[in-house]
């Protein structure tokens, strides 16, 4: 069989549909392409057995006791690509995702975070491993697209740093001739994805970028459903997270790769409910990342949320009176260490459109995980429940002594106002009734003295205050 080694896997795959016709070898090809790890090393000769019998002895002698150097190294935390101590953003040699619902934003902030990377910017208290660069693998859109960020950010930088980003954010263009297949990391082949070879090309290319003073440090693939043409179910799924797992853990970089969230989800987005299993798909791909996270729009003053809905809040709580959009990087899960605290970035308006800035929260939300977060938030929207509540309440009893006033300036024309004519013009009972009219007399809208009514002393009731705010005038 000839051909490279994805053609020959290819041809496996269809030989082993006519039985015996398939080689054994070719059938390892096949089945190591379909779990995205690229083809085995070729056996050490063509006898029956030793090649395969030499594992067993190659995983005993793996079992070995731990060394004092192997515990002293573990010290050190995992590297992530934004890291202080043990929490960190996007592990190195791991895959991460990040979500969010269509044109929120997810491209705009990733430029945003990009560039934090290549300036050596830190994000919500975490610093980058110095000196990277980042790759942004898109397959949904193009450089002239990406170049439209990428000059709104330099915009707001100075001549050192905007150099920096022009040098080390790295956008190929996949839709460039010759490019069309690298734009496919999972193919499908009679049903049954399978990593495709660009994978393998994406590591040769990038390999010898490696010894470079500014080594890619984070590899951003865009997006999970446009790279790979199986469905988004477990199956395709689970070869694309491996495919994208080899190139980090070969490379030794951090990848990150952009989903979108279900429809359904969205229904939570109101109270900031968001979870793991908002991201559309099979579990697959979030059970084989090692860090997930949603990205949410937070509104601003231009196009805001309700006064109550907990995106406003949480604008308010991080941005103060800010007028400008704010989006959420909240971050779900751990990556080896502690949950990462949420990052907010906050959009500026450019001459090339916006640009997605950092927003540093008040210290009472800095380093805070989103747990942490969000139950603030749900203390401020209940402290607004209760306030509105109680302005409701208010509002009520104000208008119920307004009435009150007003019936008493009704029915002295007609003789003395006692509290029983007040109820029943009010249709209210005597407690209630006796309230109001305490109340009106307190504010001095009315006037208490008595009477004799039917030879019984009686408190009666006149319109003492002033007019203004009186139904009748």
């Amino acid at each position: 069989m000839t051909g490279t080694l994805e053609q020959q896997a290819i041809q496996a795959l269809q030989d082993g549909r006519r039985g015996d016709a398939c080689e054994d070898r070719d059938e390892e090809w096949a089945a190591f392409y379909a779990a995205g790890r690229g083809a085995p090393a070729p056996p050490r000769d063509t006898g029956t057995q030793p090649a395969k019998a030499a594992l067993p002895e190659i995983l005993r002698g793996l079992m070995v006791p731990w060394s004092q150097e192997e515990l002293d190294a573990a010290r050190e935390p995992w590297p992530h690509a934004f890291q202080e101590r043990h929490t960190g953003l996007f592990p190195v040699g791991e895959v991460s995702i990040v979500a969010a619902a269509g044109r929120e934003g997810k491209t705009t902030v990733e430029v945003g975070l990009a560039v934090a990377m290549v300036i050596d910017h830190s994000l919500a208290g975490m610093s980058p491993l110095p000196g990277r660069s980042v790759i942004v693998y898109s397959a949904e859109d193009d450089r002239a697209q990406y170049a439209r960020k990428v000059a709104a950010q330099t915009s707001l930088l100075g001549s050192e740093h905007a150099d920096q980003v022009r040098q080390r954010l790295l956008v190929p263009n996949l839709d460039d001739a010759g490019m069309v297949a690298a734009r496919t990391l999972v193919m499908v082949l009679e049903g049954q994805p399978l990593a495709s070879g660009t994978v393998d090309a994406i590591i040769q290319a990038i390999r010898p970028m490696m010894d470079r003073t500014d080594p890619p440090g984070l590899l951003v693939f865009e997006t999970a459903s446009t790279l790979s043409e199986a469905e988004e179910s477990n199956p395709g799924f689970r070869v694309l997270v491996l495919a994208l797992k080899r190139i980090a853990r070969e490379l030794q970089v951090a990848v990150l790769v952009s989903h979108h969230v279900s429809q359904a989800s969205l229904s939570g987005l109101p109270d900031l409910n968001v979870a793991t299993t908002d991201i559309r798909g099979g579990t697959a791909l979030v059970n084989n990342a090692r860090q997930t996270a949603i990205l949410v729009n937070l509104g601003s003053d231009d196009d805001p949320f309700p006064d109550n809905d907990a995106r406003t809040v949480l604008r308010r709580l991080v941005a103060g009176d800010q007028p400008d959009k704010v989006t959420a990087w909240i971050s779900l899960d751990s990556s080896k260490g502690i949950t990462p605290p949420p990052v907010f970035f906050r959009w500026v308006s450019t001459d090339w459109g916006p640009a997605a800035v950092e927003l540093d929260p008040p210290s009472a939300l800095a380093d805070r995980s989103w747990r942490k977060v969000l139950e603030m938030v749900r203390a401020e929207r209940s402290g607004m429940r209760d306030a509105a509540k109680e302005e409701r309440a208010s509002a009520k009893a104000s208008e119920m002594v307004q009435k009150a006033i007003d019936a008493v300036v009704r029915l002295q024309a007609q003789g003395e106002v006692t509290a029983r004519r007040v109820r029943e013009a009010l249709g209210r009972s005597q407690d209630v009734t006796a309230r109001v009219l305490a109340q009106a007399v307190a504010d001095g809208h009315l006037e208490i003295y008595q009477a004799t009514i039917r030879g019984k002393a009686t408190d009666v009731y006149r319109f003492g205050g002033t007019t203004e705010g009186c139904g009748n005038g």
